[in-house]
């Protein structure tokens, strides 16, 4: 599942890239490079980079949603077989909403992305003000970033600590980790392991009381 986990994020972040990388490029690089040229030049170049390009901007699409999706059905997974927070952890946290605003977002930006690259008639009036749509899908791509940010946070699951009161937190770790405190080894697993690991190397005295001292 490790290797899993791993592969899907690397899909994730090649996808990303693939397509932020790309719109950057274009919008803030190659556009106003070729504001200077002619209008002939400058269709014939846009048709070049056109067909170069569209096959990484599908290969960028297709990465985001299988690596996405799958996490996501993974994720639940884990949520429910876990029972986070009593099963409660989903509607606390609104994660399944705060997803669903991604998703949508992220379907604008495979739209314009598409449209951008495109030839379809469909979406002639995306490539007729390219400057404009791609600046409106490089929001989008920012705020999909933020959101995609914000769930990797909730991805760190329930705080087990969100239940004890403000200070009551602070004293308990001042108390376990106070080296003048004689009982901090009492309560705690590693203050048992410390215990037995030191009655293991402790001298054994011997009971023959027979043999002269020395």
């Amino acid at each position: 599942m490790d290797a899993l986990l791993l592969l899907l994020r690397w899909m994730h972040i090649f996808g990303a890239v693939i397509l932020a990388g790309g719109l950057c490029f274009t919008r803030f690089a190659l556009l106003p490079a070729l504001a200077d040229t002619d209008e002939n030049s400058r269709e014939k170049i846009q048709e070049n980079i056109r067909r170069k390009w569209l096959p990484w901007v599908i290969v960028g699409i297709t990465l985001l949603l299988v690596s996405g999706l799958t996490n996501f059905l993974l994720f639940n997974n884990t949520v429910k077989s876990q029972g986070w927070s009593d099963g409660q952890w989903m509607r606390q946290t609104s994660y399944h909403a705060i997803f669903g605003v991604k998703f949508l977002l992220a379907l604008g930006v495979f739209y314009f992305a598409s449209g951008l690259f495109g030839r379809g008639s469909g979406t002639a009036w995306i490539r007729s003000d390219r400057m404009r749509w791609l600046g409106v899908t490089l929001g989008l791509m920012v705020a999909v970033i933020m959101l995609s940010s914000w769930l990797r946070n909730l991805h760190m699951g329930p705080n087990q600590s969100s239940s004890l009161e403000p200070g009551v937190s602070l004293s308990v770790e001042a108390k376990m980790t106070d080296p003048n405190d004689p009982n901090r080894y009492q309560n705690s697993e590693a203050g048992a392991a410390f215990r037995k690991d030191g009655d293991s190397q402790a001298p054994v005295e011997s009971s023959d009381t027979s043999r002269p001292t020395e």
